[in-house]
């Protein structure tokens, strides 16, 4: 079932939501395993630095996260989002990041192995035709809680 609504949105969205939507793209594409929604919200030349890997253009950054995280089922939530524009194509953003991560199809089995984390995110951002985009994504993972093997797919 797809829930997710198309990258450029109508109505007229002011810079400051625009940008901010940008980002909320980038984690709905994990959640929806959304390859054309990851898309619209990342740079070609994305670079990325999390803790314990980095990542410098698309094919690094799908492999490093999009990959691994969207054959989870997720849910990530983003909160007390800032944004100072730089230009009227430039632009920064930082977020409270919450990620829940589930093995897929076991999220609603009573105690099934999860794998949560909170963090912050800085992201530089480009706009890029009609849309805002990230351009470098720094995460600050802060805290996690519970089974870490989540991740790693086993």
């Amino acid at each position: 079932m797809a829930l997710a609504l198309p990258a450029i949105l109508s109505g007229g969205l002011t810079d400051r939501e625009a940008i901010a939507d940008g980002l909320y793209r980038a984690v709905l594409a994990f959640d929806h395993a959304d390859e054309e929604l990851l898309l619209s919200a990342i740079t070609p030349d994305i670079s990325a630095e999390m803790p314990g890997s980095s990542a410098k253009g698309v094919a690094e950054f799908r492999a490093a996260v999009f990959d691994r995280v969207s054959k989870l089922d997720t849910t990530h939530f983003l909160s007390n989002i800032r944004v100072n524009t730089q230009s009227a194509t430039t632009a920064q953003a930082t977020c409270s990041a919450l990620a829940q991560h589930v093995r897929p199809g076991k999220g609603l089995e009573p105690g099934a192995s999860k794998f949560t984390s909170g963090g912050v995110y800085l992201c530089d951002m480009v706009k890029v035709g009609e849309l805002w985009k990230i351009s470098n994504w720094r995460a600050n993972i802060v805290w996690v809680d519970g089974d870490p093997t989540v991740m790693a797919g086993q």
